[in-house]
């Protein structure tokens, strides 16, 4: 029997014998998402997940964003808006796109994308479940309008960095968040997953954060920088927010011991940011 239909037959008996996990969104199918952790990384591939069209390449990062977005429903908010605003940064293939589409069909929405590789999957994802007034920018949220040395690996771990030659590193196109906050009256949701570049690209848009309802931010840092998450707290904090944090990532087993990691972060948490009268 092969490894693959021992781990099948594996599952089956474990889901007769055991309690289902409760969700409140559509599951990805035990069968699909089996077959899932079986495939390649490479290759272009399309998949359709309750009713969602899906064209990716990594299946494990499209099994564990799904999960988060259409089972976990981390980003579902209400708003009393006819037509709500909302601005998604580090949109990448554009499953929470597809998301905030499916909760409130009139929306406008903003994305941003910087990854070339991902940007393309992006494009088509919102092709593929014909999206309408969708707004895609092939480049990364900053504090200027420019360019800048960019990592970009076709992972939801793509990021910007600062410190890269510019004479050997790509180079990606940025856009002011700030600017773009400038000409919109109202924001409904504003979701910030830049891997990193979130607490300057947060402290440069603080003259703007009161026109905006609810905010999900994805922090990340390393433990020496607490100062990084106490500026964003307190910025929240003096714009209305109430504050809720999840860990997204436990890298430290021992934190006490191994004080640091050796990848680009220590610490990933998700911070949801609402106004209480909202």
């Amino acid at each position: 029997m092969s490894k693959l239909a021992a781990n099948i037959v594996k599952g089956i008996i474990g889901r007769l014998s055991g309690k289902k996990k409760k969700s409140s969104g559509s599951r990805v199918s035990w069968l699909q998402e089996k077959l899932l952790k079986h495939e390649d990384d490479v290759k272009e591939k399309t998949i359709t997940l309750n009713n969602i069209s899906v064209c990716y390449k990594r299946p494990y990062e499209v099994l564990h964003t799904y999960k988060d977005i259409f089972e976990n429903e981390i980003y579902k908010f209400s708003t009393s808006s006819t037509r709500p605003v909302i601005i998604d940064c580090g949109a990448n293939i554009g499953l929470s796109v597809i998301y905030f589409k499916r909760l409130y069909p009139t929306a406008k929405l903003i994305a941003f994308e910087p990854d070339p590789g991902i940007f393309e999957l992006l494009e088509k994802n919102i092709r593929l479940n014909n999206l309408q007034d969708v707004e895609l920018h092939q480049s990364a949220v900053w504090t200027e309008n420019g360019s800048i040395s960019f990592s970009a690996n076709s992972t939801e771990a793509s990021h910007i960095s600062e410190n890269a030659d510019p004479t050997t590193a790509q180079q990606v196109k940025t856009e002011r968040l700030a600017d773009f906050l400038s000409l919109v009256e109202k924001i409904d949701f504003l979701k910030v997953d830049i891997e990193g570049a979130e607490w300057k690209v947060m402290l440069d848009c603080a003259r703007h954060l009161s026109k905006i309802q609810n905010m999900f931010i994805e922090y990340h840092g390393k433990a020496h920088e607490t100062n990084k998450l106490a500026d964003l707290l307190q910025l929240f904090q003096q714009h209305n927010f109430s504050t809720y944090i999840k860990n997204a990532a436990d890298t430290l087993d021992y934190p006490f011991i191994n004080k640091t990691t050796n990848s680009v972060y220590d610490v990933q948490l998700n911070i949801f940011c609402y106004k209480t009268n909202n």
